[in-house]
């Protein structure tokens, strides 16, 4: 009976000092991770917030705004509604593009009538102005040249399947739309051109550039698409030439109200201009009577 208490004993013995050996070992586990993590250093999350790029810097939008506190004296209605509207969340490019598409369509309209270009009426080149300005004059061209290409080779291919005039032209927008998603690939690997990001209006308005092409060339004749659409692209690239510069950004933003009065004082000079076309001198020069005093 004693051995056997004996030898209890020297079991609980043994077990009660494996059991102090063990919080031992986790207090110095403890007291290691508590130093190793006393000598890193705590390195504070960082937060990246993408600024969204406006036309405009921020200096002039924070101009905008502080032109809201000053005293309204009727001149600076349109301006204070600016500031009132980008405050509540309307993108300052926005604004810019609605407040230059009258002085496009102005531009347009003054080379239609003094210079003698002509094109597909006054909407079409201010909105492949627009599109100039998404994609660039160089890949704007380049993607026109491609959907206008791949539509006529698209009318030659359908014209032997003698279909009517809707489903060929659906068909051929198939192939348009699978070139244009094959430039938009071919694109990414070249740095001078790259229409990856444009958005879906770029592309249609090209498309109904090349729509209005083969109309006039069913119409009328091919000489006479090619006039209109050449004058299209000319005006088009002279209104986006004239919204690339970022300080006529600037002057939209601070002074809307002089660009309301601009648009309105050329269109009435325009609308009564009864004179010769620049282009039209130049060709009539030999039938031009000089006054001989």
């Amino acid at each position: 009976m004693k051995k056997l208490f004996l030898l209890l004993l020297i079991v609980i013995s043994v077990f009660l000092a494996r059991e102090v050996r063990a919080v031992e070992m986790v207090e110095e586990v403890g007291e290691e991770v508590e130093a190793t993590l006393s000598a890193t250093p705590i390195v504070e999350p960082t937060i990246v917030v993408e600024e969204k790029p406006n036309i405009v810097e921020d200096e002039e939008i924070v101009e905008v705004e502080k032109y809201e506190v000053e005293k309204w004296n009727g001149f600076n209605s349109l301006r204070i509604l600016i500031a009132w509207a980008m405050d509540r969340g309307v993108a300052s490019n926005t604004i810019v593009l609605l407040l230059l598409l009258p002085l496009i369509a102005t531009l347009v309209s003054v080379l239609h009538y003094m210079g003698g270009f002509s094109g597909y009426g006054i909407f079409m080149p201010t909105m492949i102005a627009i599109t100039f300005l998404a994609t660039g004059i160089f890949g704007g061209l380049l993607l026109f040249a491609m959907i206008l290409g791949v539509s006529l080779l698209g009318n030659l291919i359908l014209r032997k399947f003698k279909l009517h005039f809707w489903p060929s032209r659906a068909i051929s927008l198939l192939f348009i739309s699978l070139a244009t998603f094959g430039l938009m690939i071919f694109s990414s690997f070249f740095s001078l051109i790259d229409i990856r990001q444009i958005s879906i209006f770029p592309v249609l308005f090209m498309i109904l550039l090349s729509e209005e092409f083969t109309r006039t060339h069913l119409a009328k004749s091919r000489n006479e698409a090619k006039k209109l659409t050449v004058g299209t692209i000319v005006l088009a690239i002279s209104g986006a030439i004239v919204m690339n510069f970022g300080w006529f950004h600037e002057i939209v933003l601070k002074y809307p109200e002089l660009i309301v009065v601009l648009v309105l004082v050329i269109n009435l000079l325009v609308g009564n201009y009864k004179g010769m076309r620049f282009s039209e001198i130049a060709r009539f020069k030999d039938g031009i009577r000089e006054d001989k005093k």
